[in-house]
């Protein structure tokens, strides 16, 4: 017996030495794989960085190490004739670069782009009232917006339209205007972007078209020189010609309610609003008004913008021509009926449109006066929701937006003078409001 129980012992030993070589291997094989993970995700990571430095020309802000992954590679798509694409692009610069979002995943989880391009003859006007963050010669303009239609964070766009005085080489035909859009990530939701991401996507759209200028010898002076001198300058007196006092518009409290935030030759607004909290006017007036003019490339932008919601004026309507339409060689609507026009949706409004020739060259103008329209007096199947504009109100309101017109065209420190506009010509009016 004492022999079985020593064979015994041994097999327990045995089972036990068997037992801590297996922990041993699984322990070692476990430490392994984490310690082989984890080089490969540093791997990754550090080729995502250079990745990051090296794409987009360069140009991308080092900020955005912040967004890059460890766990997948970049995606990046460039081309444009300054990057010796490897397909043919329109623009002179084309870049995008991605992280995550594979899979079913319809946005990836985070994305930057740069583009810039000559543009030939007409692009959109940016937002005026929004400002850009940092300072721009008066040849330029920029602005930043966010669009916050993400699942999460949002996206900062930086647009800035400089000018190329010798001109951009490798188009169509000349131009010597340079457009630049940069969009750039935020973790942020549209509202709560903090100032840091905006003047981050302004820096780096100054960056984009200074790199272009340079390697197109466009003989621009670099926006970066003008971008280090601190806050950007006010538009100083710009909107002072805008009184409700001397044009005779509703009495009472007067505030800005839009404006260009700082001075460009490209284009130029302002706007007021009356303040109605303390009730109504004694009779029908005007409630706001405003002017926006928009010069060279912006010109045809905003008058394509315009027409396309029917907003411009036509050279020949007819007398009882509706919403979107235009008045006649005099640019004076036909008033010899009352009008019932809809509160619903936008306030309504008359518009008059003009044209000169200004410093950046063929400019329209467009000034814009909303009456506070009286009660429905029950005349017509109008709703409740209606006003009514009476032939003498259509008429003065007429009058108004001429005053207005003249007034901004002379203002000594307005945009119009400060711009040199000159052979100004009145187009004519139009109706933006529902019947």
């Amino acid at each position: 017996m004492p022999r079985v129980g020593a064979v015994l012992v041994a097999r327990r030993h045995i089972w036990l030495v068997a037992c801590l070589v297996t922990l041993a291997v699984t322990v070692s094989s476990v430490t392994w794989v984490v310690v082989s993970r984890s080089e490969e995700r540093e791997e990754r990571l550090a080729a995502n960085q250079r990745q990051l430095a090296r794409a987009c020309a360069g140009l991308l802000p080092d900020a955005l190490g912040a967004f890059v992954p460890d766990d997948e590679p970049g995606v990046l798509a460039e081309f444009g004739t300054m990057l010796r694409p490897r397909q043919e692009s329109r623009a002179l610069l084309d870049c995008t670069l991605s992280w995550g979002g594979g899979g079913d995943a319809w946005e990836p989880d985070a994305q930057a782009r740069v583009r810039a391009e000559a543009v030939l003859t007409r692009t959109s006007p940016p937002a005026l009232d929004v400002g850009f963050g940092v300072p721009l010669p008066d040849s330029a303009l920029g602005a930043v917006t966010v669009d916050g239609d993400r699942l999460e964070g949002s996206t900062v766009t930086a647009s800035l339209l400089a000018d190329c005085p010798k001109g951009l080489t490798g188009r169509v035909r000349p131009t010597r205007d340079l457009l630049v859009t940069v969009d750039l990530p935020s973790t942020a939701d549209e509202y709560d972007v903090p100032k840091e991401d905006r003047l981050l996507a302004s820096r780096t759209a100054v960056r984009v078209a200074d790199w272009v200028a340079k390697k197109q010898g466009c003989g621009s002076e670099p926006l970066k020189a003008a971008s280090g001198g601190g806050a950007p300058a006010e538009a100083s007196k710009l909107c002072d010609w805008l009184s409700a006092e001397a044009l005779r518009f509703a009495p009472g409290d007067w505030k800005p309610d839009r404006g260009a935030s700082v001075f460009s030759r490209r284009a130029g607004a302002c706007g007021a609003r009356w303040d109605d909290s303390a009730g109504s006017a004694d009779e029908p007036a005007i409630k706001a008004a405003g002017a926006e003019s928009w010069s060279g490339v912006l010109a045809g932008g905003a008058y394509d913008s315009h027409r396309g919601s029917d907003h411009v004026p036509e050279p020949d309507p007819g007398p009882d021509s509706g919403s979107g339409s235009g008045s006649g060689s005099d640019g004076r609507l036909d008033a010899g009926k009352p009008v019932r026009i809809s509160r619903s949706g936008d306030d309504p409004l008359l518009a008059l449109w003009a044209r000169s020739e200004c410093d950046a060259g063929p400019t329209y103008h467009r000034v814009t006066v909303t009456p506070e329209l009286g009660p429905d007096d029950g005349t017509g199947d109008g709703t409740d929701d209606d006003g009514v504009l009476e032939p003498n109100e259509r008429r003065r309101l007429s009058r108004q937006a001429r005053a207005l017109l003249d007034r901004y065209l002379a203002a000594p420190h307005g945009w119009p003078k400060r711009t040199h506009c000159r052979d100004t010509e009145i187009m004519g009016e139009v109706q933006e409001w529902r019947g």
